[in-house]
């Protein structure tokens, strides 16, 4: 299985690559600069992070496992459909193609984040000291739950495109409500009892907390993440085992 997944990690690469001039280096430079340019913006409109002093590196911590969570999902979910002649190949299954797809967009953005985090460090003269208990617990749960609910959109994507079409609009504002450029916790009570079901704020405060260890996220609970993201692997991973070949008309 190691074999396989690697050798579909290259040829995932490889399509990459063929997208652009750059390479597969593109794919760090991009969300980086992107990130690097919102962060410089929201700084020269002087908006004063909720903890810190810092607002790139409030930002980053925030955006970052927002992006690692929404990346995995969005490319597992569509992996049956990215390789779906590979199918064909007795040595190649399902579990293989949304390994390699989790694996390299984890590593990517891992990537990214220690690169801004690395970089604001430098700049700003931060002297920054995660805690990497915390750091590494926020980018498991990330991973994690978009493996869990990309691999059951894997089944529900090629079956229905009503089905995407509402789940892009239903999860557009997502990043709004999960905590990235304001904590959840700021909002009314009424209305804070029902964001913090959200499993993404979960993620994005577990990883702030591994940067600011003053912030108390004593709502947060990993277990949460980790049991919703377990769940929808599982009913994925039946459908798919069941029903993906009559949905793509393998």
């Amino acid at each position: 299985m190691a074999r396989v997944v690697v050798a579909l990690i290259l040829r995932e690469t490889g399509s990459r690559d063929s997208r652009a001039s750059m390479g597969f280096l593109w794919n760090l430079i991009e969300p980086v600069a992107s990130i690097a340019i919102l962060s410089l913006v929201f700084s020269l409109l002087h908006m004063t992070p909720r903890l810190g002093s810092n607002f790139p590196l409030y930002y980053v911590t925030g955006v970052v496992p927002y992006h690692l969570y929404s990346s995995i999902s969005r490319k597992v979910a569509t992996s049956m459909r990215y390789s779906r002649n590979l199918l064909g190949f007795p040595s190649v299954t399902v579990v293989d193609l949304i390994a390699a797809r989790c694996l390299l967009s984890a590593l990517t953005d891992i990537c990214i984040l220690i690169i801004m985090v690395f970089a604001l460090d430098v700049y700003y003269d931060l002297h920054l000291r995660p805690d990497m208990g915390a750091l590494l617990a926020g980018l498991g749960m990330a991973m994690a739950l978009g493996l869990g609910i990309g691999t059951l959109n894997s089944v529900l994507f090629p079956a229905s495109s009503v089905y995407e079409s509402a789940w892009g609009v239903v999860t557009g504002p997502l990043v709004l409500i999960s905590g990235v450029m304001f904590h959840i916790e700021d909002m009314p009570q009424r209305i804070f009892n029902i964001l913090k079901w959200n499993p993404v704020a979960h993620i994005v405060a577990q990883m702030r907390h591994a940067f600011y260890p003053g912030y108390e996220i004593a709502w947060v609970s990993p277990a949460y993440v980790i049991l919703l993201a377990a769940i929808c692997f599982a009913l994925g991973l039946v459908g798919l085992y069941r029903y993906i070949f009559d949905v793509l008309d393998i």
